[in-house]
């Protein structure tokens, strides 16, 4: 009986669990099935136990789904990414504009991760002139303003712009929403009510977070009628980040395309008169020093900016029109097929177009008189494909890159007695653009140089292989168009390691007009001489090495090229008149001893190539101006992008610490500093930067820096320099 009891409650309790699995699924009891017989009777005359349950019934339904998770909310990271996904314009004539924010990871943002009042909108239409077919963005939101004063130096002056005008800009402090997908913002004022419905519309966004120092611009295009918008687009900002890494106007504006849509040809800077239209300001700020009135004597400034862009310089020659008009935008060819007074005078400022004169004396326009830019393009086709004649190409043709030149191209063939004490001799041979070998002897400048050791160099020899131009030639003639030159240098007697040799070298020639006329210099007189410079080739050789061991690479050309479009070439950015153009070169004089020619008495200023370049390029940012030679001074110069970027010039990894343990300091004066002390103080000059390298260096020179500034530390140079 117990036995019974205690199995009958085991299974009452299996029941009960059961029960509450199944009720905690779904609320709706399972059907049972029918009793099962009663069982046998006891063998005392008491009724039996109870008969086995019947089987089960169907499954009862399933309760209903539970209500789904919420996410938990994710905290934002890093970066500011912007997308306009549609504009409304409604019949109160405010535009309405849906976007999203994310974080550099694709979260998205609210209004309480943004800067207050940062968001501001733009809204422009493409306007197509209808005798000249140039096309231009016009601004729906305006304002009126008038000139003011400025503050010129020291001087209080009147404005120049002396009637009201309607200035260009954008809308803000409208109503901004939060949504589930982002943001919807409504203009705070209308756009007019007569819009042209069937013009291209494109809206900017310009939004910033974290005390502005995450920005970003967004932009869209449409058509209010409906169909295809034509988006105008003569420039990405890729370009421009070329060199300005990255380009940043007036704290959050850093997409061209957005910048187009307020700089139209009706804004203007209001205390200067300056227009501010996008294609005529930016070819006179990279224009600067060499625009014709800057020349004359007339600034080119913007006080709205609080510029003076008269000493701008840009850092290869300006005629290189593809440097910023690059393929891949869609009107990459304006600059050649869409020619206009207002973009061909930014450049050529001297021409007066009611009259075709010149207004500081120059040659003016030589077509006379232009009132219009419907005729443009009779005269100035896209390219006729001939040099210097009035087609847009062959206009801006340099003469340093003419296809008339020969092409002068080096090759170092081999280096024999390479052994300490021995004379080297270098076999080369020069061919032109077509491989026809060219005769030392045609040269007008040629040089081989050699360097070593290739660990640091230290020192350096230069010897010409021209005597008189086009008369005689130290070279030898070694046979199938090779040449041999025997150095009068010895390699010194304790010399170890490897060496290196390069050639540098020039052809001056004269070159032809379209008309066949010679092409004239500056002076309008005498013949322009264009010189064909080679590439410097490097050979490394061993001098104690088993083999040649090359100098360690540090930079690429191609990455000064981002900005110089040539380094040392007389068509990009010429240095020492173009014949000096590969880096690994530069490095054999502006070796980590090399000091410049000081006339007059004092410590000579170090010109190593690594302490140089940084003086160079941190320019006006530096607390003292680099002068070399007494009269060079690089403390005007500007450089347009982040200097911590250290990638933008440097190889991977290559400025990082610890150095390698063959770098050598620089030697100024007779004394040496150690090498992170000479790399670091070419950007680092102030006095608490300097104070503190001296307190982190023992009395033998021994630098600690590794300690704090070596990769994995908390103040890695890696870290620091972003």
């Amino acid at each position: 009986m117990k036995r019974n009891a205690v199995v009958i409650l085991a299974i009452a309790l299996v029941a009960l669990a059961l029960a509450l699995v199944v009720g905690c699924t779904s609320p709706a009891p399972a059907a049972t099935g029918p009793a099962g017989p009663a069982g046998a009777p006891g063998a005392t005359g008491v009724p039996g136990a109870p008969g086995a349950p019947g089987p089960a019934g169907p499954a009862g339904p399933a309760g209903p789904a539970g209500a789904p998770g919420k996410a938990a909310p994710v905290s934002p990271g890093p970066g500011l990414k912007a997308e306009i996904s549609k504009v409304e314009i409604g019949a109160d004539n405010k535009p309405v504009v849906t976007f999203k924010l994310t974080d550099g990871q694709g979260n998205l943002l609210k209004r309480a991760d943004l800067d207050a009042n940062s968001v501001r909108i733009a809204i422009s239409k493409v306007v197509a002139d209808k005798d000249s077919g140039l096309t231009r963005y016009e601004d729906y939101v305006t304002r009126v303003v008038s000139g003011t004063t400025y503050t010129w130096y020291t001087q209080t002056l009147p404005a120049v712009l002396k009637t009201a005008t309607l200035q260009e800009t954008n809308d803000r402090g409208g109503k901004l929403v939060d949504t589930d997908t982002g943001f919807t913002y409504t203009f705070t004022g209308t756009i007019p009510a007569n819009y042209d419905k069937a013009a291209t519309t494109v809206v900017g966004l310009q939004v910033t977070r974290n005390n502005s120092t995450e920005r970003a611009n967004a932009t869209f295009a449409f058509v209010p009628a409906g169909g295809t918008p034509n988006v105008r687009e003569v420039v990405k900002t890729e370009a421009c980040n070329q060199c300005h890494d990255p380009l940043r106007v007036h704290g959050s504006r850093v997409d061209v395309a957005y910048c187009v849509l307020c700089h139209t040809e009706r804004s203007f800077d209001t205390a200067s008169g300056n227009t501010i239209d996008f294609k005529v300001m930016v070819h006179k700020i990279h224009r600067g020093a060499n625009l014709q009135n800057v020349k004359a004597g007339k600034p080119y400034f913007l006080v709205s900016s609080n510029a003076d862009f008269s000493k701008a310089t840009f850092p290869q020659d300006i005629r290189n029109c593809t440097t910023c008009h690059q393929p891949g935008a869609k009107n990459a060819d304006n600059w050649k097929a869409a020619p206009s007074r207002a973009a061909c005078g930014s450049c050529h400022d001297d021409i007066d177009w009611a009259t075709g004169k010149s207004t500081t004396g120059g040659k003016g326009h030589v077509g006379g008189p232009q009132t219009n830019d419907n005729t443009c393009k009779a005269c100035h086709q896209p390219d006729s494909g001939k040099e210097f004649d009035a087609s847009v190409v062959g206009a801006h043709t340099i003469p340093d890159a003419s296809k008339q030149l020969r092409g002068v191209k080096f090759t170092l063939v081999d280096v024999k007695d390479t052994k300490p004490g021995q004379n080297p001799t270098v076999t080369f041979n020069i061919k032109d653009k077509d491989g026809k070998t060219i005769d030392p002897k045609e040269m007008w400048s040629l040089s081989l140089v050699m360097a070593g050791p290739t660990t640091d160099f230290t020192n350096s020899w230069s010897e010409s292989l021209v005597t008189t131009p086009a008369v005689a030639t130290k070279a030898k003639d070694a046979g199938s168009g090779n040449y041999t030159y025997t150095f009068s240098n010895t390699i010194p007697a304790d010399a170890k390691g490897s060496f290196a040799i390069a050639a540098q070298g020039y052809i001056s020639t004269t070159l032809k007009k379209a008309d066949g006329s010679t092409l004239l210099a500056a002076d309008g007189k005498t013949p322009y001489f264009a010189r064909d410079a080679g590439y410097n080739p490097v050979f490394y050789f061993p001098v104690t090495d088993a083999k040649a061991v090359a100098r360690r690479p540090i930079v690429d050309r191609a990455d000064c090229n981002k900005c110089h479009q040539s380094i040392g070439a007389r068509a990009g950015f010429s240095i020492h008149g173009g014949s000096r153009q590969n880096p690994d070169f530069c490095v054999f004089c502006h070796r980590v001893n090399a000091v410049d020619r000081t006339p007059a008495p004092g410590t000579p200023e170090s010109i190593s190539f690594e302490y140089m370049i940084h003086r160079i390029h941190t320019g006006e940012e530096a607390t003292t101006p680099y002068v070399i030679n007494g009269r060079v001074n690089y403390g005007e110069v500007v450089y347009p992008g982040n200097r911590a970027n250290c990638a933008k010039c440097h190889l991977p990894n290559t400025n990082l610490l610890p150095l390698p343990a063959t770098d050598l300091g620089i030697t100024v004066g007779g004394t040496t500093r150690p090498p992170i002390t000479s790399v670091c103080t070419g950007c680092h000059d102030s006095a608490p930067a300097k104070g503190h390298i001296s307190l982190m260096t023992t009395a033998d020179k021994t630098e600690t820096c590794v300690v704090c500034h070596a990769e994995g530390r908390d103040t890695a140079v890696s870290k620091a320099h972003k």
